[in-house]
């Protein structure tokens, strides 16, 4: 948590965009919301309070605009190799049902939401690029005004109570990742000795 203070400190408002651009490819763990705070409470200016929403705001919708073409080339096979069967076709479902609005509602919503799965899917069912962009501004706008509202307010007791929220966040996420991947592994060996097997059976 020291580091991503310190950090707020010494990339300004840059360093708020260029967080919130690669919170759109990379998972994150709110750091980018961290950083946003820290970057509000120490500067404990309405200015910079706006400021930083603001160029939050404008990083996050570039960033997901460059995943929104990366999910109208090869969105439907990512999804599929990433997200299991029944969360993906509830993604894809929704996105077809209601367009631009489920991606912005993942916009608003605090780790550990999913948000990319929305923003490919976004790309994937060719959702009209000025509702998709306008969408994510609405939601990423909501989320980044009311965090930099609140560290104008409390923003030193925010982030105390952060610190504990972050890293449980990072060690359940972590477990989890731990788990995705032995599993993937077992799977692997699994198909590998089926194949061993049936080539065995054949002889």
């Amino acid at each position: 948590m020291k580091i991503l203070i310190a950090l707020a400190q010494s990339l300004g408002v840059l360093g708020v965009f260029g967080l919130a651009f690669c919170d759109s490819f990379f998972v994150l763990f709110g750091a980018n919301d961290i950083v946003l705070i820290a970057f509000v409470a120490s500067k404990a200016s309405w200015g910079w309070a706006v400021a930083a929403a603001l160029m939050a705001t404008v990083g996050s919708v570039l960033g997901t605009r460059l995943m929104y073409r990366l999910g109208r080339r090869g969105g439907a096979e990512m999804l599929r190799k990433r997200i299991p069967e029944r969360a993906r076709e509830r993604v894809l479902g929704w996105t077809r049902r209601f367009g631009a609005l489920p991606v912005g509602v993942a916009a608003i919503m605090p780790p550990p939401c999913p948000f990319a799965p929305f923003v490919v899917a976004a790309g994937v069912i060719e959702v009209p690029k000025a509702r998709f962009s306008l969408s994510v501004a609405a939601g990423r706008g909501v989320r980044y005004s009311v965090e930099a509202y609140l560290a104008m307010l409390i923003g030193r007791k925010l982030l105390h109570h952060l610190d504990a929220v972050y890293w449980k966040a990072v060690e359940v996420a972590a477990i989890a990742v731990a788990v995705a991947l032995a599993g993937w592994f077992m799977y692997r060996l699994w198909r590998a000795r089926r194949r061993v097997w049936g080539g065995a059976a054949d002889d």
